[in-house]
């Protein structure tokens, strides 16, 4: 409760607010805090859409303790499942690929359709039979949205919708068309040595870009950046960050190497959208596309990254696409190794008895909108424990 003292204390405004305390980074107990009151209660991105095409296509990932798997049904639909046999707790699937027209056991074969449901038991009718088991026996299914072509789901069954909470992202993204873009194929980044929101934070704090990324990221400097206000309700934190040139890219030639989005105007042009929705999902949308990236937590210290790009279609079909998307990768490689060393040093520097919440540049209103961000659903779920434990 001291802990969210402090930090409610900083968030009230820039002036007077600081950054968290270091018991947020690597503190245990704040971690399995922050389990329940943020990522079980929250709107989580599990990837894209297109990336599970066709009926028994899945892409499986570990949220904290929790494993999850999005797959196609047999009717299109897209679901969200936690992928934990009823009889013994066996993962059924890991990793992504194609699972037929139902899931199996490799422990025991008890088989699930594509909806979830119990379908088969093998050797169980002499203590219970199939038409018991199916009452009782399912994968456990969670709500799912799609927004933009990402897909999200909500382990809380009474969360309310994820939509409303991002129109001000969406009336921004809509020029975009992100929803129709090519996902291409998700790099993964394992066993990363840091907690989960200093990644959210360097993705949307532009006052580290002039001097960590230096050159690199001087088109789009600090100075053009401009901050959308953020109210209780919102979903999505985000900053447009202007540039001084047109069509400008993330890449080592600072142009942009695809075609631009034919629907963007001038000003779409002449910037990057730096967003956040947390818990997870971060992203910039450039003239050409956008790059975005999805970090499970695995402890207090240790998180995992997928990380992908995404273009129009009729992108990947220039005759040069393969080349130039390799040229594309490589640039964004040089800005998350930079992020990733200064992160791992944040990281060892939070460890540290001695350190103290820091003040706030004019420069990082969107990282105190990210605590803002937090700061209501700590609140929210220490109200309902503290709630509990009176009744109790």
């Amino acid at each position: 409760m001291d802990v969210l003292a402090e930090i409610e204390a900083g968030t009230k405004d820039m002036k007077s607010g600081f950054n968290l305390p270091r018991e947020c980074y690597v503190d245990h107990e704040f971690y399995e805090f922050e389990q329940e009151a943020v990522f079980m209660r929250s709107w989580l991105c599990l990837g894209r859409v297109d990336e599970i095409k066709n009926p028994g296509d899945y892409v499986s990932l570990t949220m904290g303790d929790e494993p999850l798997v999005m797959v196609r049904d047999q009717n299109m639909q897209v679901r969200v499942f936690s992928p934990i046999c009823a009889h013994r707790g066996h993962l059924m699937v890991e990793g992504t690929g194609n699972t037929g027209r139902l899931f199996r056991c490799p422990f025991h074969a008890w088989a699930y359709g594509l909806d979830g449901h119990l379908i088969a038991a093998p050797s169980m009718n002499d203590t219970v039979g199939l038409k018991d088991l199916k009452q009782e026996a399912s994968l456990p299914s969670h709500q799912v949205e799609i927004w933009n072509g990402f897909v999200f789901t909500n382990l809380d069954p009474n969360a309310k919708p994820l939509g409303p909470t991002l129109h001000k992202l969406t009336q921004t993204l809509e020029p975009y068309h992100i929803d129709e873009m090519v996902s291409m194929p998700v790099a993964e980044i394992r066993d990363c040595n840091w907690n989960w929101k200093p990644q959210l934070e360097n993705g949307i704090e532009p006052y580290h870009s002039a001097y960590l990324h230096g050159m690199l990221h001087d088109f789009a400097h600090v100075r053009l950046t401009s901050f959308v206000p953020f109210e209780e309700e919102d979903g999505a934190v985000y900053h447009p960050t202007g540039f001084y040139h047109a069509d400008a890219g993330f890449n080592p030639t600072g142009k942009a190497l695809m075609p631009i989005i034919p629907t963007l105007g001038d000003k779409q042009r002449n910037e990057v959208i730096f967003a956040s929705i947390p818990p997870n999902l971060g992203f910039g949308a450039v003239p050409e596309g956008l790059f975005y990236y999805l970090v499970l937590p695995a402890g207090p210290n240790k998180i995992n990254l997928r990380i992908g790009h995404l273009y129009p279609e009729a992108s990947t079909k220039l005759p040069l696409f393969e080349h130039l998307y390799k040229i594309a990768q490589d640039g964004l490689v040089v800005f998350h190794n930079q992020d990733a060393a200064s992160t791992a040093s944040v990281q060892r520097g939070n460890r540290s008895r001695f350190r103290k919440p820091g003040r706030y540049s004019y420069q990082e209103e969107s990282l105190l909108q990210f605590y803002q961000w937090l700061n209501i659903r700590y609140k929210a779920y220490a109200a309902e424990a503290r709630s509990e434990m009176e009744i109790a």
